[in-house]
């Protein structure tokens, strides 16, 4: 089975991708609407102008690069609700603000020829729970770690 098993049996083949140019709002917004096909899927690859990939955002960087200031925002609030709309207005700034600063540029990267055991050692290797598969220079798609995790309870 590791070794059977390849990259293309696993990847994803649709993902969320928006440009370098997008908000932190556009990369929520791509992230949920593909959420209808992978409900577990927590990024968005991120390209240049020139459609060469960058890296990914994920949920985990949104929340780190919005926490400080809505944080911060209700601490300064006085009451529920006052707190609520506190908190709904930093949020809808903090959607304003653009990814380049929070991309996550060291995405492990894998071919779809790679085993599920390479798979593995790439996600140990990067402690990260994703990997785009490339070939070429061109995203062919995305393992996560649930894909991975499904093989591994398939045999259990």
């Amino acid at each position: 089975m590791l070794y059977r098993k390849r990259a293309w049996d696993i990847m994803r083949s649709e993902f969320p991708m928006v440009n370098e140019d997008a908000s932190i709002g556009d990369v929520v917004k791509a992230i949920e609407s593909n959420s209808s096909i992978y409900p577990d899927n927590d990024c968005a690859l991120v390209s240049d102008k020139d459609g060469k990939l960058m890296g990914a955002v994920s949920m985990w960087n949104i929340v780190k690069a919005m926490g400080p200031e809505l944080l911060k925002s209700s601490s300064r609030s006085k009451g529920e609700e006052s707190f609520e709309k506190a908190f709904q207005l930093a949020c809808q700034l903090g959607a304003q603000a653009g990814i380049r600063k929070i991309i996550q540029k060291d995405v492990p990267r894998i071919r779809p020829n790679d085993t599920l055991a390479r798979i593995m050692e790439v996600f140990l290797d990067y402690r990260q729970g994703r990997a785009v598969v490339e070939e070429g220079g061109k995203v062919m798609g995305v393992v996560m770690l649930s894909d991975v995790y499904r093989e591994i309870v398939s045999n259990i």
